[in-house]
């Protein structure tokens, strides 16, 4: 299981725009993060706890703070306590709002960071949410192109040298967009989608046999490319010799898993002579007509069933 400690939550909080201030810079910021979803205390501070997740940022807002300072000072600190008891990753209060003394005063008790930022509630959720998705979500690479088809996120695999990068170029030719050729960096954001970039530093580059490594933006320009895409579709390109045709007309939906979802995938015989650029842009525009509960072939058949029933005996 992937994990940051607070340390780096502040570290790299910039780009993010999460404005963290920390208020006990004593605190032990090398507490580890591990879920990519921030809690917030609800039933927590009426003292059950039994879903007190210690590796989960606890967010503090106007509503929790409001109670805490409803609470005379005893029945505060017995709440306080309990909650640092769990030894949590660190509180985080939101709208800029000043913490209730026994609260800071329990954190610093117990080492546990507390920090302050100037969003409101749900701004801060959706940016830290982002944040703990890019950092702690399961991540893989792959070996292939993936390709910004109609809107429609193509990833092109296969063996090496069968053609994936050469097909891509055709796309690009055609006014489709690159995301990333050779080594795919994928990323899984919860609950089912996966979103694939380039792998740095050779991001927007592409090999072409014969001529070597090419600059898609150089060539195309800015409109060429693109920095990530959700990845919609899988297409297998296989030799002609390889290729299974008993399911011609495709009724059986094929399936690749990638980091535990499912894609749907298209199986391409690959063959001399065949126009393989529009057959993918084809399958793209199959695959939105799919997602609208359309099936050609499924449709053939259910017609050719209602004119056959009348002359069944």
């Amino acid at each position: 299981m992937k994990k940051i400690t607070v340390s780096q939550l502040l570290d790299n909080e910039e780009s993010y725009d999460l404005q963290l201030v920390p208020l006990n810079p004593e605190a032990e910021y090398n507490r580890s993060i591990s879920h990519y979803r921030v809690q917030k205390h609800g039933l927590a501070f009426a003292g059950f706890t039994k879903y007190l997740d210690r590796e989960r940022i606890q967010l503090i807002g106007k509503t929790e703070t409001d109670y805490l300072n409803s609470l005379d000072d005893a029945r505060c600190a017995e709440i306080t306590a309990k909650l640092c008891q769990h030894d949590i990753a660190c509180f985080i209060i939101t709208t800029g709002l000043e913490p209730h003394p026994i609260l800071l005063k329990q954190s610093n008790t117990h080492h546990i960071p507390l920090l302050r930022t100037q969003h409101k509630t749900s701004t801060f959720i959706v940016r830290v949410n982002r944040f703990l998705e890019d950092y702690l979500s399961p991540t893989t690479t792959v070996h292939g192109v993936l390709i910004d088809v109609f809107g429609v996120g193509t990833l092109l695999i296969g063996e090496s040298g069968i053609g994936k990068s050469e097909c891509a170029l055709d796309l690009i030719h055609r006014g489709h967009r690159l995301v990333a050729d050779d080594i795919i960096h994928v990323h899984h954001i919860p609950p089912m989608t996966l979103v694939g970039s380039a792998h740095l530093p050779a991001h927007y580059h592409m090999e072409i046999r014969g001529l070597g490594l090419i600059n898609i933006e150089d060539i195309f320009g800015v409109t060429a490319i693109r920095a990530q895409k959700r990845i919609d579709l899988v297409i297998k390109m296989v030799p002609w010799k390889q290729y299974d045709n008993r399911d011609r007309l495709n009724l059986e939906q094929k399936t690749h898993t990638l980091l535990g979802v499912y894609l749907p995938l298209q199986i391409l015989p690959v063959s001399p002579g065949r126009n393989l650029v529009t057959i993918i842009e084809i399958a793209a525009r199959n695959h939105m007509l799919t997602k609208m509960g359309k099936s050609p072939g499924r449709e053939l058949l259910e017609q050719l069933s209602k004119k056959l029933e009348p002359q069944l005996p």
